[in-house]
This record gives structure tokens, C-alpha cells and sequence, in this order.
């Protein structure tokens, strides 16, 4: 598989990417990860006969190192020809700036199609580029201040605030943090931080599993999630969260989940910590182009 380094200049990204700087001040506080194009059939139309040019771009516009497959296939029966399934692995790095220039991970694929034959009548069919990959990323807002709401000492620090923002630090990710609503809560020797953290996905795609099991869309499919502050795990719930994985059922197609992760806190002074959530997950996404072909006794 050919790869090579996608350039970008500053503001080709801000006018491709809308919203907010995210941590690493190039990409959006929004999920966004591995994008399919098609460069090549550019035709739409074919005589039986013959074979179809392939050739996809994919690139990587998430933070984090992909792995995966990228397979390409088309819906026509076999007997007629055409795409049977081909794969190839995904090894792309994290989207990054060097020197102010955006530097994006570009890989291509070339499968070769058999000449479409046997034809009756027209047919057309869909080639499929379909790519499931693994992300790992820590995210997070690198400083979140705590104090006791009795302590009235500067500096000063509210007890619930929103966080979002440039003051979330998320990163691009097809899953990740769009939001943290954070609580001070408890007496003045039993404080507790409470952090509301909504989760996105991106609009294509879906969370998917290397191991998929029928019952996949029921339980959902997992996302591992951990959670710390200043260096402490903190105690997570919510809706469909177990044992530190959140089942994300397909069958549930808001693209938000929301968490609520607590801690106690050590004392009611003035602090400002991390908090680090580290998300790590199986995405899928998929492209297609329809190809007609016409049939040469017709």
C-alpha cells in the first residue's frame, strides 16, 4: 500500500475543519477520524466487457494512530465478473502540526477488477470501501480547578461550571469528549468532584468490535473508558456503562452518551489538575460508488 505525508497549511485546515481549536491546536473539539475517497472510477458508466479502475485514498484526521483493515468489494454475483472482496492493512499515523504545517497520514489502494461478462440485460452495482480500525487517545482539559465552596481564600474557583471549548482539550477522535459539566458538591470534610463527560461519535460511521457476536447490537458495542484527576481514578457510571466499558447499541442512533464519573477529594484547598479520559475503541466506516454497466447486445 502506497503511503504518503498529506500537507496542509493552516488555513486550508481552519476553512476545512469548522468549530472550535482543539488541544493540539489544529483540529476541532468534534469527533472526526478516517475519511474514504474515491479517485478513481471516475466513470459511472461501462460496456460488458470490461474491467472497472480502482483506486481509494484514505486519509487519517484523528489524533490517534489507526490500525485496521481496508476492504473493497462490489454487489454484483460473481458469476458476472467484477470486485470480489480485497483487503489490505491500515497503518496510519495520528493527524499532527510540524513546524505550523499540519501533516496528515495518507494511504492508497488499488484492487483490480475482473471485466463485468455474461450480462442479460443493464445491471448495475455499488463498490464498497469499508475500513474498521482501532483508536486509542487520552483527552482531557489539562487544568481543572477544585476548592471547597467554605474556603474563602483567592484564588477563587466555582463550584459548577461548563466546560468546552478550548478549555476542553479534546482531541479529534470518531469518538470523543464534547463536554464536561463539573460539580463541587459535599460538606466541608466530605468534598466530592462530580464530572458529567459527554461522549460523540462522528456522523458517518459506527462503533464497531474485532470480535462481533450476535448479540452485538443488543449489548452494544464497547468502548473502554478510564477516567482520573490529578493522577486518581475516578468511579464512573451511566447508562449502559459496566466495569469500565460503555456499550454503545447500534440500535440507539443518538450519537451522545453521557458519563458521570466522581472523586473525593483530599482536602478544600485551591488545586487545578488534569483530567485525563482515555477512550480506546473499534470504528467502521464505509463509502460506495454505483457503476452502471451496459450490456453490449442491448
Amino acid at each position: 500500500m502506497k503511503k504518503e505525508h498529506l500537507f496542509l497549511s493552516m488555513l486550508v485546515l481552519i476553512v476545512f475543519i469548522s468549530g472550535c481549536q482543539g488541544s493540539s491546536g489544529f483540529s476541532s473539539a468534534g469527533p472526526n477520524g478516517v475519511q474514504i475517497k474515491f479517485i478513481q472510477p471516475k466513470d459511472t458508466i461501462v460496456n460488458e466487457g470490461s474491467s472497472v479502475p480502482i483506486e481509494i485514498e484514505i486519509t487519517n484526521h484523528a489524533e490517534c494512530n489507526v490500525l485496521g483493515t481496508l476492504c473493497v468489494r462490489d454487489t454484483l454475483s460473481d458469476s458476472f465478473g467484477g470486485l470480489n472482496e480485497q483487503c489490505k492493512g491500515i497503518n496510519l499515523g495520528e493527524a499532527r502540526t510540524n513546524n505550523k504545517n499540519i501533516e496528515i497520514d495518507l494511504d492508497k489502494f488499488f484492487p483490480v477488477s475482473q471485466p463485468y461478462t455474461n450480462l442479460f440485460v443493464d445491471q448495475s452495482t455499488d463498490i464498497i470501501a469499508n475500513a474498521k480500525y482501532s483508536c486509542d487517545i487520552v483527552t482531557g482539559p489539562s487544568g481543572v480547578c477544585t476548592k471547597s465552596p467554605f474556603n474563602t481564600d483567592n484564588p477563587q474557583c466555582p463550584t459548577s461550571e461548563i466546560i468546552s471549548g478550548n478549555d476542553l482539550g479534546s482531541k479529534a477522535a470518531p469518538v470523543t469528549v464534547t463536554r464536561i459539566d463539573k460539580s463541587i458538591s459535599g460538606s466541608q470534610n466530605d468534598l466530592k468532584l462530580n464530572l458529567d463527560i459527554e461522549l460523540r461519535k462522528m456522523d458517518k460511521g459506527r462503533i464497531s468490535s474485532n470480535e462481533e457476536s450476535q448479540d452485538s447490537n443488543l449489548k452494544g458495542y464497547p468502548i473502554k473508558i478510564e477516567v482520573d484527576y490529578a493522577g486518581n481514578q475516578m468511579n464512573c457510571k451511566g447508562q449502559d456503562y459496566k466495569d469500565g466499558i460503555l456499550y454503545w447499541k447500534a440500535t440507539n442512533t443518538n450519537p451522545e452518551r453521557i458519563i458521570n464519573c466522581e472523586i473525593l477529594l483530599n482536602s478544600g484547598i485551591y488545586q487545578k489538575d488534569p483530567v485525563n479520559i482515555h477512550l480506546n475503541y473499534v470504528y467502521e466506516i464505509s463509502e460506495s460508488k454505483t457503476i452502471n454497466i451496459k450490456n453490449t447486445e442491448t
